[in-house]
């Protein structure tokens, strides 16, 4: 009989740890960016508070994850309550390599109180293996080291380590930890989007939340979404406003209120404050692609076809230049002699804000523009380019550049350059016809001899190597743009004045790089000189048969709620919606009442 109940108690174990769910809990997300200090061996923890371990009174610690930046000989995971004195468990790891490691399950599990815990790990390498997420240590409970001289409190300034514990138990709170809601730079009464990450570190998916936000103290607005974040996984949100007034800095709040209609377990990581800088001129990031091409060269049929998928992928952040160079057969009037950046390498060739250079095979630079554009930058760039009166060979320029970090140590410089469109009378070599070496944007349907019009063709360039000197102060800070002007001689082979176009950039001389640039149609003195891509002319819009047209306007339409969520842009009910449009040659925001 005594066997029998045994049999049973060990079949109501077994239902019972099949019924146990299991949760990481910690600070750093699941990228491993950046290593803490130099050691090769040490000691790493991060600190669980009271006021957390209460949510989970009851529940066991059953093991330890990390991640590291590097392999290691030797690696054993502990738990504590007191750094300096005894653990209350430790055990070895099998395998401790770099990236995400899997948990490292103690021998008994440890069954939390409500009292303050630390988890961490100790290692033994080669090289310094300390893992650091993505994610600031805004708690300063998440980067504890120990080098050999006392374990230290790394703080603020410090990124969370990759260290989470194995929570386990029957039913676990939902908690949510509101992360890398970023600072925002944006011109004044500009609309602008309020991003952020929500790690869902609960063993539930939720289906909605809410996030409240509210800037400079002013009243809190909502907003709502019904967005399913699976258990141990991420979302990401975006909310558009319609703008600030008032140039300078401003504080936004944003908080999480509530998952799923109620509220998250722990507020201790439900809220982020960040800065909003209002500028003078909009901080869009626009990559710079310059292009080493010729027509007498078959392969550059791509560089031509890479350009205009780029155009119509990243319509407001994409500036390209065609430097026609090809050996010595480039028609003299296709040079541009005093465009004086170059590459060596075969053709065609190009570079991205000269960060990545590559042949620009379609796929390539698409990649390689986008890698350019999640780099962000510490700079707004705006210009306006005019003919000068009574002489149609010269042109004012006048570029504006507002930084959004002070740096007492700047090496940055403005070049410009002038480019052609629309250029006919030339036929381009084409070794994809016939479509023998692939597909290649309809190449492939053309002779071997391509009748073509060529577009963002290189005319002059002026400081485009090496930037024009003392044209940005040394010191510079986030409070005032700094205005550049400039005279521009045209050079005799522009064909077509109403085809030309000013393009601005900046020059980061400690890296080699392009900061920022922005591309201008030169206009007659007195015209409106429309100088920003995200600030181009509305056109009319109306709501026909329950969806938003625009007359005119031949791009992409999208439709907000005035809390920032997309929603499809057919059966409008009656109320105000935000209207995004993106074409090749305009992009504007408008908010818009149904009735």
């Amino acid at each position: 009989m005594k066997k029998f109940y045994s049999l049973i108690v060990l079949l109501l174990l077994c239902v019972s740890a099949a019924q146990a769910k299991y949760t990481y809990w910690g600070y750093g997300d699941k990228t491993i960016s950046s290593v803490n200090g130099a050691a090769t061996a040490g000691k790493a923890a991060i600190y669980i508070p009271a006021e957390l371990a209460k949510c989970y009174v009851g529940k066991t610690v059953t093991g330890v994850r990390f991640g590291l930046a590097a392999n290691v000989q030797s690696l054993s995971v502990f738990i504590t309550t007191d750094l300096n004195g005894a653990p209350i468990a430790t055990k070895e790891a099998d395998v401790a390599v770099s990236g995400l490691n899997s948990a490292v399950k103690f021998d008994s599990p440890y069954t939390i109180t409500g009292e303050g815990f630390y988890i961490g790990y100790e290692y033994k390498g080669t090289e310094n293996a300390l893992g650091c997420s993505n994610l600031a240590n805004l708690s300063g409970n998440g980067n504890w080291t120990n080098f050999g001289d006392g374990w230290v409190n790394n703080g603020v300034k410090s990124n969370a380590l990759n260290i989470y514990a194995r929570i386990e138990g029957e039913t676990l709170p939902v908690d949510l930890s509101l992360v890398d809601v970023k600072d925002i730079a944006v011109k004044e009464n500009t609309p602008f989007k309020i991003t952020g990450r929500l790690l869902n570190q609960s063993a539930s998916n939720v289906s909605a939340y809410r996030i409240g936000y509210s800037i400079d103290g002013g009243t809190e607005e909502f907003a709502d979404f019904e967005d399913e974040i699976k258990m141990r996984s991420e979302g990401f949100f975006e909310i558009l406003h319609d703008g600030v007034s008032g140039k300078g800095n401003h504080t936004v709040n944003v908080r999480l209120v509530s998952v799923d209609g109620e509220p998250d377990v722990y507020d201790g990581n439900n809220s982020a404050t960040v800065s909003l800088l209002g500028t003078t001129v909009s901080v869009v990031k626009r990559v710079l692609m310059e292009e080493f091409t010729g027509i007498n060269c078959g392969w550059c049929p791509r560089g031509i076809v890479s350009i205009d998928q780029c155009i119509e992928r990243y319509p407001d952040n994409f500036v390209a230049i065609a430097k026609h160079n090809y050996y010595q057969d480039t028609p003299e009037a296709l040079k541009s002699p005093t465009y004086d950046y170059d590459l060596t390498g075969t053709w065609p060739y190009c570079t991205v804000d000269r960060i990545f250079t590559f042949d620009p095979v379609p796929a390539n630079s698409l990649a390689n523009v986008n890698a350019a554009l999640e780099l962000g930058t510490v700079v707004g760039l705006d210009a306006v380019a005019t003919f000068v009166p009574e002489n149609d060979n010269r042109v004012n320029v006048k570029a504006t550049a507002q930084f959004t970090l002070a740096d007492k140590e700047a090496n940055y410089r403005f070049a410009f350059a002038v480019v052609e469109d629309g250029i006919t009378g030339y036929r381009q070599n084409n070794a994809y016809a016939g479509g023998s070496n692939g597909e290649m944007g309809g190449f492939e349907s053309k002779g071997s001899s391509a009748s073509v019009t060529l577009n963002h063709v290189a005319r002059s360039g002026y400081g485009v190597k090496e930037g024009i000197e003392n044209s940005i102060p040394q010191s510079v800070n986030e409070f005032n743009p700094i205005v550049y002007s400039t005279v521009l001689d045209l050079p005799s082979t522009v064909l077509n004045r109403d085809n030309i176009k000013v393009v601005a950039f900046i020059i980061n001389k400690k890296k080699g790089t392009i900061e920022n640039a922005v591309q201008v149609k030169v206009t007659e003195q007195g015209e409106t000189a429309i100088a920003d891509v995200n600030a181009t002319q509305t056109p009319d819009i109306a709501v026909v048969g329950g969806a938003v047209v625009a007359d005119g306007f031949d791009g992409k339409l999208s439709v907000y709620t005035i809390d920032g969520k997309q929603i499809a842009n057919e059966n409008l009910s009656r109320g105000v919606y935000v209207v995004r449009g993106t074409g090749a040659e305009k992009t504007f925001v408008k908010k818009i009442v149904v009735m």
